[in-house]
């Protein structure tokens, strides 16, 4: 029997799987992909996420790709008021760091390759799930055959569509946004000077984080049909478009790399913890991007259970006593999702009040510093 089961062999999975390195818990890792190569997505860490990364000894291949973030910088297109965060009156050295995914995703599974008490299984899908009393039975798919393995604690780590959630009933609130986040890599004429800045539109916004060299994270999040339509132009005229709404804080745009899109929308589960299965990162709680809140989550939740975990007995391993995740993360889960609604109204009377309420949060240091731990 294994320790643990966890289902989903993203970032978020193997992740917990790393954190529970120093252990003798027998761990499954159940991917339905072959690999994860092709996630294109650029990751805003906050400080604690890489200190994170730290114990788990794979800052060292992250850092030479890896950009920090010495200030964030808020506007509106078309209309007065910033608000800036400054690591300096947070009284950090730096507010995080931008990482492409890919590279995250190969140093972990690069750790993953020298653990010996975890065991990967690629291309498995989950068929069914039949939770007892003091353990669950897993049904896989495997190219070879179907396979039914049992784990005392089943992690859902699967996505969005967790098929772990689905399996065990598990109802969800889903908000469809109708907007996509299309992503790239722009070289810019001007140096970033470790500045993340986050441009909102009339609808959508443009967040430009930096990258190593002269080169910036483009996530312009929308419409689905504008970004369809940014989708479909010539790199020239996209770029034309991207100067045009971002302006020239970056100089003048140089040159932009291949575009990639995902959907947007907010689903958060109605109950996180079922018996022996609890849902971590997308799967429990999938949030807009507007406030780079995601896997910042997703990582402090693994962190806590790995904690957790560690602490028990293998034969006798429960979700008891697992401290109420819906509390903590209900701020920045709700900053993500109101962000989107305030700054998608363009009535006369909220944007003045909107750009009003920017200006006053640029003067006001212990306001900055509170909305700045939720913001990265």
């Amino acid at each position: 029997m294994k320790s643990i089961a966890i289902v989903g062999g993203g970032m978020v999975g193997v992740a917990l799987a790393c954190a529970l390195k120093d252990t003798a818990l027998r761990i499954a890792v159940i991917d339905a992909a072959a690999s994860h190569v092709n996630d294109h997505r650029l990751i805003a860490l906050n400080d604690s996420r890489c200190d994170f990364f730290k114990k788990l000894d794979i800052w060292p291949a992250l850092a030479p790709q890896a950009a920090a973030i010495h200030q964030v910088h808020v506007s509106t297109r078309g209309h007065f008021g910033t608000t800036r965060l400054q690591a300096n009156e947070m009284n950090v050295e730096q507010l995080g760091h931008v990482v492409p995914a890919s590279e995250i995703n190969s140093a972990l599974y690069e750790k993953l390759a020298t653990l010996k008490n975890v065991e990967l299984m690629r291309s498995a899908k989950l068929n069914a799930l039949n939770e007892k009393p003091t353990h669950s039975e897993l049904t896989l798919q495997l190219e070879s055959g179907e396979k039914k393995i049992e784990a005392r604690i089943v992690v859902g780590a699967d996505g969005t569509f967790s098929t772990v959630r689905k399996l065990l009933n598990i109802a969800t609130e889903t908000i469809d946004y109708k907007q996509k986040a299309l992503v790239t890599i722009t070289e810019t004429q001007r140096k970033h000077n470790h500045i993340a800045y986050e441009r909102f539109l009339e609808k959508g916004a443009i967040a430009m984080l930096p990258l190593t060299g002269e080169r910036v994270a483009t996530i312009w999040s929308g419409d689905a049909n504008n970004i369809d339509g940014l989708l479909k132009l010539s790199d020239a005229d996209f770029l034309q478009t991207l100067q045009k709404h971002f302006g020239y804080r970056l100089g003048k745009l140089v040159r932009t790399q291949q575009r990639f899109y995902y959907p947007l929308q907010f689903v958060k589960a109605q109950q996180q913890i079922k018996n022996n299965t609890i849902l971590v990162g997308n799967a429990a709680h999938t949030v807009h991007p507007i406030a780079a809140q995601g896997l910042n989550l997703a990582l402090y939740e693994i962190e806590v259970l790995a904690e957790h975990l560690k602490k028990q007995a293998i034969h006798s391993l429960s979700l008891n006593g697992m401290p109420d995740f819906s509390t903590q993360k209900n701020i920045p889960m709700n900053l993500s999702h109101r962000l989107t609604q305030i700054f998608s109204l363009d009535f006369f009377a909220i944007n003045a009040a909107r750009q009003i309420g920017m200006m006053s949060l640029d003067i006001c240091t212990p306001a900055k510093k509170y909305i700045g731990k939720y913001l990265l």
